[in-house]
């Protein structure tokens, strides 16, 4: 039943008056000593404290109560039996315990670690555990001393965001890998659909201009320039499927690809750009070629539109890819891109389960390096 107000205004009054008593008006009882107000204090806490003498039996070893409310086990259950600690702790966990609180006690370093515990009704519970094992003044040890925190709901609670995690990493896979094969249909299409069909209207064009040529008409002339426009509507048409399926399948088609892309950005910006690959540096799934190549395309045009470079390298050795260049390093000039275009970087790189590092080159420029799993 909840106190009313005057009762509580009682009680604290009455708690008042023991604080303002005087010495002589003390009780003759004798003070708590310095276990009582100990235990008094730990078993408050919301963790199993403990604490055992190692030069002692295991009648003078402590546990909180706090231990039956968590594992199920009483006090004089948990230290009757001194090896039950390690009895249940989980068995995948038993190795790792053994081997730290040995660390423990040889280096004197404080134990630090998560551990699962089987409670008596076969639940897993989750404890941070903190201990130290203190020593005499003759270096010999004494006694050990910890603190057990009950981290069950936070485990279980990383354990669900981990799943979260998972499944997203699924979802954009999944979503991933259906862009890429919806563009590769796509490309498909234009290559051997609409391009196929335009080099026919092509030929029939070329033809219909040499008949009116042959006839020595003035429509030779609007016929040739039909040819050229269809022609123009060809390359078009590669060049869309290309940027579509920019690597073919196979597995020199990244090399290919990055050989092709670095020609091209010399031929468009007169700016030498040298493509190098390693021995062994084949990538034989598409997918992550694809996304190899995307990195590639996008760190070059950065560094083309921010860095002034002179020179431009694009590097793939097995698992690494790198470009890298001569002009205003990363950090020298805000103009450096640290927004949607590193971030669609890293988002390719983590696609793949790669890594992107961005760091200044030596002796000046920026390399962008994206480490992954070939």
């Amino acid at each position: 039943m909840a106190l009313t107000r005057d009762e509580a205004e009682s009680a604290l009054q009455d708690l008042a008056a023991v604080f303002l008593r005087s010495p002589g008006d003390a009780s003759q009882l004798p003070p708590p000593n310095a276990d009582d107000k100990y235990r008094t204090l730990v078993e408050q806490l919301p963790a199993v404290v403990f604490m055992a003498y190692l030069d002692r039996g295991i009648g003078e070893a402590y546990v909180s109560p706090r231990i039956e409310e968590i594992l199920g086990f009483t006090q004089a259950e948990w230290l009757e039996d001194p090896v039950r600690w390690y009895n249940q702790v989980h068995p995948d966990d038993q190795q790792r315990w053994s081997i730290e609180a040995a660390e423990m006690f040889l280096t004197g370093h404080p134990l630090r670690s998560a551990y699962r515990v089987i409670a008596r009704d076969g639940r897993v519970i989750w404890f941070q555990c903190e201990a130290k094992m203190i020593r005499r003044d003759n270096g010999r040890p004494w006694f050990i001393h910890g603190v057990a925190f009950d981290i069950s709901e936070l485990k279980r609670t990383e354990q669900t965001l981990q799943e979260h995690i998972a499944e997203r990493q699924r979802m954009e896979q999944a979503i991933l890998e259906i862009g890429t094969t919806v563009q590769r249909q796509i490309a498909q299409d234009l290559h051997d659909g609409l391009g196929q069909h335009l080099t026919g209207i092509a030929f029939m064009s070329k033809v219909l201009e040499q008949k009116l040529a042959d006839s020595k008409l003035a429509e030779a002339t609007d016929a040739a320039k039909i040819v050229t426009l269809v022609n123009e509507a060809i390359h078009k048409t590669r060049e869309l499927s290309r940027g579509l399926l920019p690597v073919v399948s196979g597995a020199d088609g990244l090399i290919s690809a990055l050989a092709r892309w670095a020609a091209e950005i010399e031929d468009l910006f007169h700016i030498p750009c040298e493509f190098q690959c390693a021995d062994g540096a084949q990538v034989t799934d598409v997918r992550i070629a694809t996304q190899l190549y995307h990195i590639a395309q996008e760190a070059v045009t950065n560094a083309i539109r921010h860095a002034k470079p002179t020179r431009l390298t694009v590097s793939l050795a097995p698992g690494l890819l790198v470009v890298q260049d001569d002009g205003i390093g990363v950090g020298d000039a805000p103009s450096r891109p640290t927004g949607l275009g590193m971030q669609i970087m890293r988002y390719r790189a983590d696609m793949i389960g790669g890594s992107l590092d961005v760091r200044r080159a030596t002796p000046g420029g920026t390399m962008v390096s994206c480490h992954f799993k070939s």
